[in-house]
């Protein structure tokens, strides 16, 4: 397995992946933008990427950007393929940008809560909407 920033030659691949493991449907999809095919080339052109790749073939990607102003990092969006979910694959994932505290919304309403409350992250706030989990190892 290989983990890297994923750059242009990944962005059909990537398009796909997303397509195939996320939809409107999905509780933890939030906003629209999730599921735009123009966001997610614009942040593999600003390296705001990474990918997981087993054989050339895209298996978890997440979506990034760093917050200047508060100096964290803000999981934007993520996915991981079913076979390859509950091993941790996030989490290693995560550590080849985990130079600042990371930190994600996630809707109260969505099941990622748990996801999140049993793989180490911690609640630092909730209000009606959201819960914001945040990830300092």
């Amino acid at each position: 397995m290989q983990i890297a920033l994923a750059n242009p030659t990944h962005i059909l691949e990537v398009l796909s992946f997303f397509n195939e493991n996320l939809d409107s449907n999905n509780s933890a999809v939030y906003s629209e933008e999730f599921l735009c095919p123009l966001g997610i080339k614009a942040s593999i052109r600003r390296k705001q990427m990474v990918v997981a790749t087993v054989e050339g073939q895209v298996v978890g990607a997440f979506r990034f950007y760093r917050k200047k102003t508060q100096n964290k990092i803000s999981l934007y969006q993520f996915a991981i393929s079913e076979i390859y979910r509950g091993q941790g694959l996030l989490k290693k994932m995560l550590k080849t940008i985990n130079d600042l505290p990371i930190i994600s919304l996630c809707p109260t309403d969505s099941y990622l809560n748990d996801y999140y409350d049993k793989s180490g992250w911690y609640l630092q706030e909730q209000n009606e909407d959201f819960n914001v989990w945040i990830l300092n190892d």
